[in-house]
């Protein structure tokens, strides 16, 4: 497993530079691991001194509380009440979890709100690590929800195809729920998917399979091309 941030610091002795380290970057212990390289020393009289260095990674549990202030200085903004949970599945992947009676406004219509909220706490959490970071935004339930009615809407896609449609294209989408199609859309072997536009405009398209579609052509255009 990939580290999220592993630093080196130096200073005139360990617990200085923990102490240091701990109030530069809002860190509470239990939050990191270090592994002390050199003790350092006061040498002789003042001669043949020499800095400790102390090897320092910090553990997602760090991730996670900052992660979770975050996202709760955003809702408070909306509802008092809305409550915050964070885990993580492994280092590279977070996942918050958001309750309350005001989550409808930070879904936002179409759940444009719950994507942006999304976005921004990425990149806030990537600007804290060495590894690219993915974090996952759930509120009330709704990508549960979401996934469902884009299951509904592949199989209704599906249907147009075969009744005599050459092709369906679906409205714009955040990625995973592109993800969500193409990935839907693998159970039917008579249709394929591509992913067309620039966001915040990507869309899905839909195709009939022809019996002359080469392998090349179908794997240049299929569910792959996000």
């Amino acid at each position: 497993m990939k580290v999220l941030r592993k630093l080196t610091l130096t200073g005139k002795n360990v617990e200085e530079i923990l102490t240091i380290f701990e109030e530069d970057m809002n860190i509470k212990k239990g939050e990191y691991d270090y592994l002390v390289i050199d003790k350092g020393s006061s040498g002789f009289l003042g001669f043949l001194s020499r800095d400790a260095v102390v090897e320092v990674t910090i553990k997602k549990e760090y991730y996670e509380r900052k992660l979770k202030e975050f996202l709760e200085n955003v809702v408070r903004c909306f509802d008092e009440g809305i409550s915050v949970e964070v885990f993580s599945k492994n280092n590279r992947v977070f996942i918050a979890k958001i309750k309350g009676e005001g989550i409808g406004k930070i879904i936002g219509k179409h759940g444009k709100g719950l994507g942006a909220l999304q976005h921004i706490a990425t990149i806030f959490l990537n600007r804290l690590s060495d590894i690219k970071i993915t974090v996952i935004i759930d509120a009330g339930d709704y990508r549960e929800k979401r996934k469902e009615l884009i299951k509904n809407i592949v199989v209704n896609a599906v249907e147009k195809l075969r009744n005599g449609a050459k092709k369906i294209e679906l409205d714009p989408m955040f990625s995973f729920e592109r993800r969500l199609v193409h990935e839907f859309l693998k159970r039917y072997p008579d249709v394929f998917s591509y992913s067309e536009g620039v966001e915040p405009y990507r869309y899905v398209v839909i195709e009939r399979r022809g019996k002359n579609d080469s392998f090349q052509t179908r794997k240049s255009r299929t569910y792959n091309n996000r």
